[in-house]
This record gives structure tokens, sequence and C-alpha cells, in this order.
């Protein structure tokens, strides 16, 4: 090789050395963004099928949902390349707050960086008290995503409906207020009540959690609930019957 051919291979090698240093650079100060547009351009799908798998993973679910740490950015590009081991089971939606959220069993990195999970093996829609963890995301761009919105605008006497696209349960909100990670007892049933609890973090983080819990108020029919709360399931997802 001339001397000439050297320059031009050494020339090039750099270049391709300094734009892939570039990228990474750039990767590495925007990760943050990257992942929120990540969750925001995902549209998970319920359908007949992942409800049943849903059902039979049930029982054999992780919910060991005291060891959940923050989300993480890694995660939810992780996740969103492994979105099709989810199987989800329906949707938990507040329209007031535009919150509508894909539901699955249990409490995975997996499922609660796309969703939110239920607490406990035994949960039913409608029944004892629905108990749902989901992340919440810091930073103007997450203000929208996952339960981020019920840590910036969750209010008392807002609708929480829950849906396995069969029947629709409308609760209406008792109780909003910040508790401690220590404070599990609001997640379990309470004698005589029928509940929909919402946990997530409030901006520590670890130090704190936001707590929304509403009561059943009625239950209908998917084909009997109205379209502007069918809408409110469907808009940011996917309903394949």
């Amino acid at each position: 090789m001339t001397e000439k051919k050297k320059r031009r291979v050494g020339a090039w090698l750099r270049a391709v050395i300094f734009i892939v240093l570039l990228l990474i650079s750039l990767l590495l100060i925007f990760h943050n963004q990257i992942a929120n547009v990540a969750l925001k351009t995902y549209e998970p799908e319920v359908t007949k099928t992942s409800i049943k798998k849903g059902a039979a993973e049930k029982k054999t679910a992780n919910y060991d949902w005291q060891k959940v740490g923050s989300l993480t950015a890694q995660q939810v590009l992780a996740a969103r390349v492994n979105a099709g081991k989810i199987n989800f089971i329906g949707f938990v939606a507040i329209p007031e707050i535009g919150l509508s959220v894909p539901i699955s069993n249990g409490t995975t990195d997996l499922n609660l960086s796309l969703g939110a999970g239920t607490m406990f093996p035994d949960q039913t829609m409608g029944e004892g008290n629905y108990a749902l963890a989901s992340h919440f995301i810091q930073g103007d761009s997450g203000r929208d995503v996952l339960f981020s919105p019920i840590y910036y605008k969750g209010a008392v006497g807002q609708k929480i409906y829950l849906t396995d696209m069969n029947h629709v349960y409308e609760y209406r909100a008792v109780d909003f207020k910040v508790i401690k990670p220590t404070d599990v007892d609001w997640v379990y049933p309470v004698a005589g009540k029928k509940l929909v609890t919402l946990i997530t973090c409030d901006y520590t983080a670890e130090r704190g959690r936001v707590m929304m819990r509403g009561e059943l108020e009625r239950t209908a029919t998917w084909d009997k609930t109205p379209k502007s709360i069918q809408t409110a399931f469907t808009a940011d997802n996917r309903w394949i019957k």
C-alpha cells in the first residue's frame, strides 16, 4: 500500500471513529428524551389472546412489588424491544387527566416500564381492592406517560375506569395523598369495600409514594359503555377483537 493510500485509510478510520463517538455521546446526553419518546409512541395491544394468556399467568407472575425501584431509560428501551412478551389484560384510564395505561399481571421491570401491574395474584376487577402500580417519570417530557398524570393532576372526585374489554368498572376517587413507602396497608383489601388503588412514586422517587384510591360506583358491559369512555381507553392503545 502506498503512503498516499495509507493516509486515506487513516483519515477514513479517524472519520468513522469520530462519528461513532459522536453518536455515543448524543445517546448518552439524550437517552432520557429518547426513552420518553419510546414510551409516548408505544401503542400496546390488548387482544382476546393476550387476555387469555394473562389469565393463565395470573398465579405465576412476579408480585415482589416492594423491590421495585425507579425507572431508568435503559429499562424503557429494553422493554420496548421485549414488549411482545407482555400479555396485557386490560386498561386503566382517568379521562380527566389524560391517563390511559395498559394493565398486566405482576410488577416486573418489563411490564412496569410500559404499563401498570397488578400487585397481588388474586385481584379481580370490580372486586376487593384492585391495586395497581406504575412509574412516575421525572421532567416535563414525561408528564403524560404511565402514572405521571396522577402526580401532577390527580384529585379526589375524579373518575377512574378499569376494563377487561368485556366490562367497564367506574370508580370515583375518594382518597389522594402522598404516603411513605412503608405505608403498605393501602393496597390490601378493606372489608365491605370495592376499591381501586393506584400507586406511583412522587418526585423524590424512593422517599415517597403517591396514592389515589377510588370506590366502585357502577359496572357496565363494554358495548353499553359511552363512546367517550371507550375512547379514553383506546386513544393511545389498541384493542383487537
